[in-house]
């Protein structure tokens, strides 16, 4: 009697671990189910804003469900980033992921509520790298003649900065100081563009740190003098670097406002797989290299494992001249 109990809940359990298997496979295949909703830290209508409903629109063909953005702006993107910390991981809600919500905010308030293990890379995708750019009337031509011009005017030259704790101000402030500028003095506005660019036009500011868009925006108004990367930005070809100018921060990709979608940590390996294959192919399908250009944003496509290097690496970097900041503070 004792053995037939035995046969019998062994074959019960076999039975049932037959009949869970493929549904569990079933439940995993099957995603996305519903709406995936991406969170945009940033207002809508701005640069990132309009790079994320691109990339959404495409990417929601290949998963076959909408992708839709949600701007959650505010507190300098850190009120999307915690919002994603938040979130159920189950690969619906994803983060448009920028090096300022996720790296620069924590190097200031290590207590604001999350780290680089909160989050799952899905794919890296694009760099706004920034230039030094003045009036169209100004009479430098060059880093070096800037620099020259600057320490003749004998007093502080005004140059704008997209945020007083950003990455554009930490970038500038490190080019104006290896360049040779003597004095000068920081303006914070509320973003790149176009907010700071109207010190340029109204004449307060010397100097702005801007985007590649800038001149296409303000035909005419402004102009660029570098723009401060590695390497010539496809882009800009005829924008000289300040590396090729004898001005290398030395910064490499951290230089530049990176992004990239993320998910919350716990999203399963095979949800983040899925979702990576269809963001990696949008990024690099012609349609958003097309839009990409037309907007002067730069494409720049990062696996899953170099988009997660990334972030230790910039922190790294950033740290001395957050602290900087910080110190003079």
């Amino acid at each position: 009697m004792l053995n037939i109990i035995k046969k019998t809940s062994i074959s019960l359990l076999t039975s049932a671990m037959l009949i869970t298997v493929p549904l569990a496979a079933t439940a995993e295949s099957g995603f996305p189910s519903k709406p995936i909703t991406i969170l945009e830290p940033w207002k809508a209508g701005s640069t990132p804003d309009v790079a994320m409903r691109a990339v959404a629109e495409i990417a929601s063909r290949t998963l076959g469900q909408p992708v839709v953005i949600k701007n959650v702006v505010g507190g300098s993107g850190t009120r999307a980033t915690l919002s994603l910390v938040n979130a159920d991981p189950d690969g619906y809600t994803l983060l448009n992921n920028w090096v300022a919500p996720q790296i620069v905010a924590r190097l200031f308030n290590p207590e604001v509520g999350y780290n680089n293990n909160d989050f799952i890379p899905v794919s890296g995708i694009m760099s706004l790298p920034f230039t030094l750019l003045v009036s169209e009337a100004h009479p430098a031509t060059n880093i070096r003649e800037f620099v020259a011009w600057a320490n003749e005017q004998g007093r502080p030259i005004n140059v704008g900065v997209c945020a007083a704790l950003s990455v554009p101000r930490m970038v500038m402030e490190e080019l104006l100081t290896q360049s040779g500028v003597t004095q000068y003095t920081t303006v914070p506005y509320n973003g790149c563009m176009p907010e700071n660019i109207t010190g340029l036009l109204d004449g307060s500011l010397d100097a702005t740190t801007g985007v590649l868009a800038a001149e296409k925006v303000f035909a005419g108004k402004v102009k660029a003098l570098a723009v401060i990367a590695d390497e010539r930005i496809s882009l800009r070809p005829d924008l000289p670097t300040a590396a090729e100018q004898g001005v290398d921060i030395g910064w490499g990709d951290a230089s530049a406002g990176w992004a990239g979608i993320v998910a919350p940590k716990n999203v399963p390996a095979d949800v983040i797989a899925k979702l990576a294959n269809a963001f990696e192919a949008a990024w690099q399908s012609n349609e958003f290299k097309e839009i990409m250009s037309e907007n002067l944003i730069v494409v720049k496509h990062m696996p899953n494992n170099e988009f997660r290097a990334l972030w230790d690496s910039s922190e790294e970097i950033l740290r001395p001249a957050v602290q900087r900041l910080l110190d003079q503070q």
